[in-house]
């Protein structure tokens, strides 16, 4: 990474992090769980915006990415992120209707178990659609799924974000908008294209 990319980096991860979370839903006393979470890229900012009141799982198959995210964790002095250890199996290992928000960021092309002879990091229709029932059951009514989305052409067995929508709808959410944002991808600080989700309800997503 040049020196130029690492300042951009730092500079989003310290304020433009916030920001785009705001953007796309998150709210203070929520409960959040950012779904691959890797080394917190997201999760930290989430935790700084739920506050004390709110509570954000951080989910991963990595135990080392875990570790990593839980010692900058505990250096940040944030208290209300909780680990989340998984094989990438189902079902996720939270109770019906716990979460008002759900983040996968760069995450449903690497859906999948890539079992003997299945091209690796490459998912299908019926792994992403186990998932999506199992956010569809954690979410909250009225809850919110956050999607970034990149590498469907060469990582999954689509070609365009309108498959993935099809996806969504097909499990029971609505595409509540859109909309583009600076956000950290590879490394590097991109304009991502986001699509927000929720799953129909009469009850709202928590404090604002």
């Amino acid at each position: 990474m040049s020196e130029t990319n690492n300042t951009d980096v730092l500079a989003w991860q310290k304020h433009g992090a916030v920001r785009f979370l705001r953007e796309a839903g998150v709210r203070a006393g929520q409960v959040v769980l950012d779904f691959g979470c890797g080394q917190g890229v997201y999760t930290k900012p989430a935790a700084r915006i739920v506050g004390a009141r709110g509570t954000v799982y951080a989910l991963d198959k990595n135990p080392s990415a875990l570790d990593a995210l839980m010692r900058a964790v505990t250096e940040d002095g944030l208290t209300n992120i909780r680990r989340l250890d998984t094989t990438g199996a189902m079902p996720l290992p939270l109770d019906d209707t716990s979460v008002d928000v759900v983040l996968l960021y760069d995450v449903l092309h690497l859906v999948g178990s890539q079992a003997a002879g299945e091209k690796a990091n490459h998912s299908t229709a019926p792994e992403r659609r186990g998932l999506l029932k199992e956010v569809h059951r954690v979410l909250k009514p009225a809850g919110l799924v956050s999607a970034h989305c990149p590498h469907l052409a060469t990582h999954t067995d689509v070609g365009s974000e309108d498959d993935i929508i099809e996806e969504f709808t097909a499990e029971g959410f609505v595409l509540e908008g859109n909309f583009r944002a600076k956000l950290r991808h590879s490394g590097n600080i991109v304009k991502g294209h986001i699509l927000n989700f929720v799953r129909p309800g009469d009850r709202g997503r928590g404090a604002c």
